[in-house]
């Protein structure tokens, strides 16, 4: 439909007052066939091709079309020849945006290149990633089947498949088959009502029904002209609409319309016959039905509101589009008119001419002009086309099996990003129910703790949901990736958050601290039990016997030696970290140093009684005195440089875990194992000069127990070095606590038990005349 625009050589007061647009002319027909025209849009109707030349006094200055794109690029590409302003509310191609080709065409409906990018967006909003596409060969699908596959994959979603149906629909079966096969739930449907017909009765053979539709702007939604099948199909689907509003004053004019004033007006007269079912003479009458004779029409009929329901005033897409164009035209041709010299926006900001205006002058004003409807909508051009509104609408069967729509949302892309979409989900009714949003996605959402892991040749959100590894986790469901937790946090157990570390060291409360403690505190006692014993048996012969002082320093370092574990037991300190390994090397060295004293004094004493031995001058009282202080001497002095230089302090583990164990550093490492080295080396001397005095007289011969206690003991540290190495945690000071009451007490045990044993149970056998009964050398 055509609507030229005019301008006589008068004052523009001749503009008449009507609401539903300025004088108009459609070619060579009067004004009330201009008002026809505004009946035809509403009814469908098609006015002849407009002939510019029927008025010569008057100058063209602009068109208004409601064509389609294919009829508008002609008429197009024309007009810009002449930079006559069109302005189309029905052409929603892409390419009348390049403006190099069409530059004096704009348009009040949006271009179809938002439609891609509007579709994403509310697919997004329902976390749609899964979706077809089917649509009609109406010449721009392969562009759109690109574009919408971008948009959508930005957003994270993919499209299942893409199908064109073509003019002649035969391959509706294949389309039918491709939606079938799918997993997709929700089908976008760029296609004519004509084809989505035989698609949905096609479907429904296959029984395939369990379907959402998302329809674009290209489908014409009109519950009448639409089969059973399709409307069933349509049921708790979403549609996309350009934006519509109300025309004022409109219904008002409709409804004191009286045909009796525009009797040449064929176009009305059928508008009334239609409408009110009666018939003008010499009309063919429309739609008779048997048995019915209609009554003549009058013109003077009064129109109720029963007959404008029929007009569907609340749905005025195209009229509303219309209505915007004209008043569009009529905002820029006022305000030609009303410019003020100096403030034109010609060059030297110059004006038109009030008796000479030309087309491409209107077209100047037509880009800028900026006006407000009476629904509050501001209303511009932006690229030469009204920014993109578009609304959201839900389809649904009714309880009476009668489509119907309703809207519950719009997309505006003049607000800014995030503001754009408004959805109101409650109001939307689903095929399930209202709320209960169906699901169409690829793979179900992984939950917190998992991650996205592709599968090999399916798209990006087709995907399978992994567990995360040990120390990361994925806080938010659909996780990418998954994070480490800081060295102080560890995951929870569901992996979604990073929680602190349990501060864990050995405690006294634990049953495994209470039990080492309780061995401690036993083998303290019993030590000192020992001592006591000694001391009370002390004029005895066997207690006498092999250095009686030296039996008192063993026993009082063995019993300060089951104290040092109490200094790895409980919450790490400075103090208790700098002392505890130095005190237990310095004790247990004195310990050893005693043993090996022992030895080498029996050894020496019976060597000593030889004459040819140059050993007796060696054999004196200092000898222990000697040994033990030198040996232990060394100890110290390395203990000494370890503590002072390189203090161990309390450090936290770094071991993955729940649990953060605080421990005390080794402060350095190598004197640590020297230590340690030191206290085996010293061990193994003790051994070996035992093991050489093996064949003294059994009397006065503590060498097989000393034998077989450094045996012990060596085997507990050389045991000790790999067991401490492979543990972690708290676990390591329980090592090193068994080694130390493991082999202190097997001193005690294999050097004291025996007589302890003769003192207790068989004193007899401690006395003087036992004790020197034998005096003979084993062979």
């Amino acid at each position: 439909m055509l609507f030229a625009v005019e301008e006589a050589n008068r004052d523009p007061s001749f503009l008449p007052n009507v609401t539903v647009g300025f004088q108009l002319y459609d070619s060579c027909v009067s004004w009330t066939q201009a008002l026809g025209s505004i009946l035809g849009l509403l009814s469908g109707q098609l006015l002849p091709t407009p002939n510019f030349d029927c008025y010569p006094q008057h100058r063209l200055l602009g068109i208004i079309g409601g064509m389609t794109s294919p009829e508008s690029v002609a008429m197009a590409e024309l007009l810009s020849v002449y930079k006559v302003p069109q302005i189309s509310h029905g052409s929603q191609h892409p390419q009348f945006s390049d403006r190099h080709r069409f530059p004096s065409f704009l348009r009040t409906v949006p271009s179809r290149a938002h439609q891609p990018q509007a579709i994403a967006k509310i697919l997004l909003y329902f976390n749609w990633t899964w979706v077809g596409l089917v649509g009609s060969d109406s010449g721009a699908f392969e562009w759109l089947d690109l574009e919408f596959q971008k948009e959508v994959g930005k957003n994270g979603g993919c499209v299942s498949f893409s199908k064109k149906i073509d003019d002649h629909v035969n391959n509706v079966g294949d389309v039918a088959d491709a939606i079938q096969a799918s997993t997709a739930k929700v089908i976008v449907c760029d296609c004519y009502h004509i084809h989505f017909i035989i698609l949905a009765k096609t479907l429904q053979e296959k029984n395939v029904t369990n379907r959402i539709w998302f329809l674009s702007t290209s489908f014409l939604l009109n519950p009448s002209i639409l089969s059973r099948e399709a409307r069933e199909m349509l049921n708790g689907s979403l549609s996309l609409g350009i934006h519509s509003g109300s025309v004022p004053g409109l219904e008002h004019f409709l409804s004191t319309l009286r045909p009796a004033k525009y009797l040449d007006n064929h176009l009305i007269k059928l508008f009334w016959q239609e409408l009110l079912g009666c018939t003008w003479p010499g009309l063919k009458p429309g739609g008779p039905r048997a048995g019915y004779v209609s009554p003549n029409c009058t013109g003077l009929e009064q129109l109720t509101p029963t007959h404008l329901s029929v007009l569907n005033l609340d749905d005025l897409t195209a009229a509303y589009q219309a209505y915007l164009a004209a008043k569009a035209f009529l905002v820029a041709y006022q305000n030609l008119r009303a410019c003020s010299p100096g403030q034109g926006p010609f060059t030297g900001s110059n004006c038109a001419g009030t008796g000479d205006a030309r087309s491409w002058q209107l077209l100047q004003h037509l880009r800028s002009v900026h006006f407000t409807t009476q629904a509050q909508e501001e209303i511009f051009f932006q690229d030469d086309e009204i920014p993109a509104i578009f609304d959201v609408v839900s389809i649904y069967l009714a309880p009476d099996h009668t489509l119907r729509t309703t809207e519950v949302g719009h997309l505006d892309f003049r607000e800014p990003p995030g503001k754009q979409l408004v959805i109101n989900s409650s109001t939307i009714i689903w095929a399930e129910g209202p709320g209960k949003a169906p699901l169409s996605v690829c793979s179900k959402t992984c939950p917190s703790g998992t991650r996205k892991s592709a599968i090999q040749g399916q798209p990006n959100c087709c995907f399978q949901c992994l567990h995360c590894p040990k120390g990361e986790i994925a806080y938010v469901p659909d996780s990418a990736s998954c994070l480490k937790c800081p060295e102080d946090q560890w995951p929870s157990n569901e992996k979604d958050q990073c929680i602190p570390k349990i501060l864990d060291f050995l405690s006294y409360k634990e049953p495994l601290g209470m039990a080492l403690a309780t061995c401690t505190t036993f083998l303290f006692l019993l030590a000192l039990t020992i001592l006591g014993i000694f001391i009370w048996h002390h004029h005895t012969p066997i207690v006498r016997a092999n250095n009686q002082k030296l039996s008192y320093i063993l026993l009082c370092s063995l019993a300060l030696c089951f104290l040092c574990p109490f200094m790895f037991i409980g919450h790490p300190v400075s103090l208790t970290c700098a002392l505890r390994q130095a005190a237990f090397g310095i004790i247990f060295t004195v310990c050893v140093s005693t043993t090996l004293a022992k030895t080498i004094v029996v050894v020496s004493a019976f060597r000593a009684t030889r004459p040819d031995v140059r050993l007796r001058k060696w054999a004196g009282p200092s000898l222990p005195n000697v040994i033990l202080i030198g040996c232990s001497l060394v100890q110290v002095v390395l203990c000494m440089c370890w503590v002072i230089g390189w203090p161990p302090v309390p450090m936290n583990s770094t071991e993955p875990g729940p649990k953060v164990t605080m421990l005390c550093g080794a402060g350095s490492s190598e004197l640590f194992y020297a230590m340690l080295s030191y206290l085996g080396f010293l061990a193994l001397v003790s051994l070996v000069v035992a093991f050489l005095a093996r064949q003294l007289p059994d009397t006065f011969n503590e060498a097989k127990h000393i034998t077989l206690s450094m045996l012990v003991f060596s085997c507990v540290w050389i045991s000790f070095i790999p067991a401490h190495l492979s543990t972690q945690g708290k676990d390591t000071v329980a090592v090193e606590i068994f080694a130390i009451l493991a082999s202190g007490a097997g001193l005690m045990v294999c050097l004291f038990f025996p007589k302890c044993y003769i003192i207790l149970l068989q004193p007899d056998k401690n006395t003087r005349d036992q004790m020197i009964g034998k005096r003979h050398f084993k062979k």
